[in-house]
């Protein structure tokens, strides 16, 4: 009989040793610290557990809210290409989620953070208008709505500089048929740039320097309209 109540006694020890081990303390999933590295600014903490926790429960409520997060440690920790293809990968997958508008707004912020200046290759440039421009089709009364025209504006100005740079390239060498064709490109491409009144100014010169006076009247009654003088109605 003794025996017998020392036998009964050992699943309770053993669950008490095992209690004992674990401190007492409650079990964290990958998210919930992913979650926690995330809110201290330890993104790359909050991408290793998001990573874990996405191998290993694949079939959890909370599995598209991980991958959203990852996406979004990512941009945070300003890896903005890998960023972008996790968020390109979250709305693919998760389709109907609830972060899918917040997804496809921080996709072309990606592009946009990547946007070199001017000078540089415009390619990211042009992808980040066509993300924030689908963006704005997709999601008309979108939470992003101004910010993403606000970056449009940003965007269409660096290009608009870039070819006003060309432009006067040109001028200067006195190529001037090759100079109009990249004013008119920005009348053309980026008739709301701020930048508009500063290429009719130019071209409004070039055609004098053409001779050509009539179109250079043309250019000082736009540029007139577009950016009227202080004071005037």
């Amino acid at each position: 009989m003794k025996s017998r109540n020392l036998l009964m006694l050992i699943p309770m020890a053993l669950v008490l040793a095992l209690a004992a081990c674990s401190g007492g303390g409650e079990v964290v999933s990958g998210k919930v610290k992913g979650d926690r590295s995330f809110e201290k600014g330890d993104y790359t903490g909050s991408i290793e557990h998001y990573r874990k926790y996405l191998e290993i429960e694949l079939g959890a409520a909370d599995v598209w809210l991980a991958q959203y997060m990852m996406a979004r440690s990512y941009y945070e920790s300003e890896d903005y290409p890998t960023a972008a293809l996790e968020f390109e990968i979250f709305q693919r997958n998760y389709p109907r989620s609830d972060s899918l508008e917040a997804a496809a707004y921080y996709e072309a912020l990606c592009w946009f953070q990547q946007s070199p200046s001017f000078d540089r290759d415009s390619t990211p440039t042009h992808q980040a208008l066509r993300k924030l421009e689908e963006y704005l089709l997709d999601y008309p009364n979108g939470q992003y709505q101004d910010a993403a025209r606000s970056k449009i504006a940003v965007l269409n100005d660096k290009l608009a500089r870039k070819t006003l740079s060309i432009a006067r390239f040109y001028h200067r060498l006195k190529r001037l048929d090759a100079a109009a064709l990249y004013y008119e490109k920005i009348l053309r491409e980026q008739p709301e740039s701020s930048l508009v009144g500063e290429a009719l100014e130019d071209f409004e010169r070039l055609r004098r320097d053409q001779g050509r006076l009539v179109e250079a009247e043309e250019m000082a009654e736009l540029r007139a309209r577009w950016m009227p003088p202080p004071g005037a109605p």
